[in-house]
């Protein structure tokens, strides 16, 4: 699978699940729908709580992640986070149309 299949088939799954909804890739990856595309965070569990970092999946890593992704395809997860709503506020607005 390409990484363009894998974020059209995970994409049209957060599109319709609504705005709080990530794809749990990993324990420590997470994709969500931005209104744009599908964006990719990585959640890092502290004693204090969770910090999150942007990732940007490229083709380089995507070879690094796709034999995860590819699995993660025969066993979907998908959470219910409302951290997700601060996320789209850094986002610069969708277009209208796009």
């Amino acid at each position: 699978m390409t990484r363009a299949e894998f974020e059209e088939k995970i994409g049209a799954v957060l599109r319709d699940h609504g705005a709080d909804t990530t794809a749990d890739l990993t324990d420590e990856l997470v994709a969500y729908w931005n209104g744009h595309a599908v964006a990719y965070v990585l959640v890092h569990e502290t004693a204090s709580g969770a910090s999150y970092e942007d990732f940007v999946m490229d083709d380089a890593q995507w070879k690094n992640w796709q034999s995860w992704l590819d699995a993660w395809m025969d066993s979907p997860m998908f959470s219910v986070r409302p951290e997700v709503r601060n996320w789209l506020s850094e986002e610069p607005p969708a277009e209208a149309g796009s």
